[in-house]
C-alpha cells in the first residue's frame, strides 16, 4: 500500500500470523509472518498522498492514524482512511475507532462477501447483468451524491443474493474512491420488478452481515433512502429486515409508490424520468466498463483490508479498544 504519510515505519508490528503448521509430524508453534498489505492506494485508488483535510479537524485525524498504525491486527489502512473515517463519523475519534474496528472485523468474518472481489467473477457479473447500478452526476445543493439502485432483469432466478450483496458493496467502495470525502449520500431503491420471489432467495447470513456493515462500518455519511415504486408485499419485505435495522437508520428510509422524479427534482435524474442525463442503462453500462477496466486490480487488492487472525497465546485485547461507546457514523 502507499502509505499516506509517505513513510513506512521499518518495525511496524507483523499483523499477519500463521496459527500453526505440521511439518514431518511435528506441531511448529506458530511464527509471525511478513504481514499481507495492500500493493495500490487505498481508500481513494488515484489519491496515495494525504487528502487536505480541514485544519481544525487535522490533529484529530493525525491521533486516529497514530492509534491504527498501534493496532497489532489492523490492515495497512492509510491516513486517508482516518480522515475518511472520522468524516463519516462527525470528527468523532472515538466514534471513529470503533467503525474502523467494525470494518475490519466484518471483513475479516465474512469472506462470502469480502473475499475474491473480481468484478469479473461469474457470481458477481450475473449480478451487474441483471441490475443497475449507477452515480447520478449532479450533486445536490449540499454536495450529496444520489445513488440509483434497480432490477434491470425481473427474473429472480438471475439473482444470487450473495453476489448481489458482494457486488453492491464493491460498486459503492469504488464509487467513495471516485467520490473522495463526499459531504453525504442520499439512496435510491427503485422496487419496480421485484417480485415474491425475489425475497422467497434472500438470504439471512449475508443480510446480517450487509445491516451491520452498511449501519456500523461503511465510511459514510448517510442522508436518505428512498424506496420509490414500493412492492404490495413491503411489509413482508420489512418484517425480514426491521430486526436487523437500527432506529437511527429506520428514520432515514421513506417509502412511496411514486418514482424517484416525485422525490427528487427532475434536474437531477436520467431521461428515463424526465430529466437532462443519459439513461439509467447507458449510465450503468459506462460504469461497469469503469470498475472492470479501471477498478479490477484494485478490488481485488482490497480484500487484504481485514482483521488479521488472533495469534496464539495473544492477549484478548490485541485491538485497542477505545474508551468511549460508540455512537455511529452519522445518520441523520
Amino acid at each position: 500500500c502507499v502509505l499516506c504519510d509517505g513513510v513506512y515505519r521499518a518495525d511496524r508490528k507483523a499483523r499477519w500470523v500463521q496459527s500453526s503448521l505440521s511439518l514431518k509430524g511435528r506441531k511448529v508453534k506458530a511464527q509471525p509472518l511478513v504481514p499481507i498489505m495492500t500493493t495500490l492506494s487505498h481508500p481513494f485508488k488515484d489519491s496515495p498522498e494525504p487528502l487536505e483535510v480541514p485544519k481544525e479537524h487535522a490533529a484529530n485525524v493525525d491521533t486516529l492514524f497514530a492509534w491504527i498504525k498501534d493496532q497489532p491486527r489492523f490492515p495497512a489502512f492509510s491516513k486517508n482512511h482516518a480522515h475518511l473515517f472520522l468524516h463519516a463519523c462527525l470528527w468523532n475519534v472515538e466514534d471513529a475507532k470503533k467503525a474502523l474496528q467494525k470494518y475490519a472485523q466484518i471483513h475479516a468474518n465474512s469472506p462470502e462477501v469480502f473475499d475474491n472481489r473480481d468484478i469479473m467473477g461469474a457470481g458477481v457479473q450475473m449480478t451487474l447483468n441483471a441490475t443497475h447500478m449507477v452515480a447520478l452526476p449532479r450533486t445536490t445543493p449540499e454536495g450529496y451524491r444520489l445513488l440509483y439502485y434497480r432490477l434491470s432483469d425481473t427474473d429472480p432466478s438471475k439473482m444470487n443474493f450473495t453476489e448481489a450483496v458482494k457486488s453492491f458493496c464493491m460498486f459503492n467502495d469504488a464509487q467513495i474512491s471516485v467520490d473522495g470525502i463526499m459531504e453525504g449520500y442520499i439512496v435510491i431503491f427503485d422496487m419496480k420488478g421485484v417480485r415474491l420471489g425475489h425475497l422467497a432467495r434472500v438470504q439471512f447470513s449475508p443480510l446480517r452481515v450487509f445491516m451491520n456493515y452498511i449501519q456500523d462500518a461503511h465510511p459514510v455519511r448517510l442522508k436518505k433512502i428512498y424506496i420509490v415504486h414500493t412492492a404490495s408485499f413491503i411489509n413482508q419485505v420489512m418484517a425480514l429486515v426491521k430486526p436487523l435495522i437500527k432506529s437511527e437508520l429506520l428514520g432515514l428510509l421513506q417509502f412511496t409508490t411514486a418514482g424517484p422524479e416525485e422525490i427528487v427534482g427532475v434536474d437531477y435524474l436520467p431521461k428515463d424520468f424526465g430529466g437532462p442525463f443519459e439513461e439509467v442503462a447507458t449510465m450503468h453500462a459506462e460504469q461497469k466498463k469503469r470498475l472492470e477496466t479501471e477498478y479490477q486490480e484494485w478490488l481485488i487488492d482490497s480484500s487484504a483490508l481485514k482483521e488479521a487472525p488472533k495469534q496464539k497465546n495473544a492477549p484478548s485485547n490485541s485491538i485497542k479498544p477505545p474508551v468511549k461507546a460508540f455512537r455511529g457514523l452519522e445518520i441523520d
